[in-house]
């Protein structure tokens, strides 16, 4: 009769745990079905990115790369402002920067180790500053473009 009643226990611990695997892998694959129907949501600079025109899907498809800024907002009066981190060197340049999103505007120099770009992009007119990180060494901006640089981007609409 002890040997019964111990049995029973064990044998309803051991459905109860089975119950509660069947549980967990029913779960994990209803999250699994739920996280390939539902996209993943986008990220919080893509709106800011597209109105400006610098979202890489607006690029041309020979580009290969873009820059991710390092924050993005819009303010109320409509304006998007983006900003971007260079490092420096063959990689992570202004020239590289400027050639990614086809910049072709003349700069200005504003400030001692400061410059602007502006064109237009659709309906918005974007200014870029570039902040290099120390003041030039030399009269020819281009050689500047190499070093390392903060990007603000100020898109306007016209």
């Amino acid at each position: 009769m002890e040997r019964l009643r111990r049995g029973s226990w064990q044998r309803r611990a051991l459905f109860a745990f089975l119950a509660l695997c069947v549980l967990w892998i029913v779960g994990v694959a209803v999250w699994f079905v739920v996280s390939l129907v539902i996209p993943p949501p986008p990220e919080p600079w893509e709106d800011e990115e597209r109105a400006a025109g610098l979202h890489h899907e607006q690029l041309s498809d020979d580009v290969g790369r873009f820059y991710v800024p390092e924050s993005a907002r819009t303010e109320k009066d409509g304006t998007v402002v983006l900003r971007y981190k260079l490092g420096g060197g063959i990689d992570s340049n202004v020239s590289d920067f400027r050639r990614t999103y086809g910049i072709t505007a003349e700069r200005k120099q504003t400030g001692p180790n400061e410059v602007t770009f502006t064109d237009h992009a659709g309906d918005r007119r974007r200014t870029f500053t570039v902040v290099y990180g120390s003041a030039p060494t030399s009269p020819d901006l281009s050689e500047q473009d190499e070093e390392a640089a903060r990007i603000t981007v100020r898109a306007v609409q016209d």
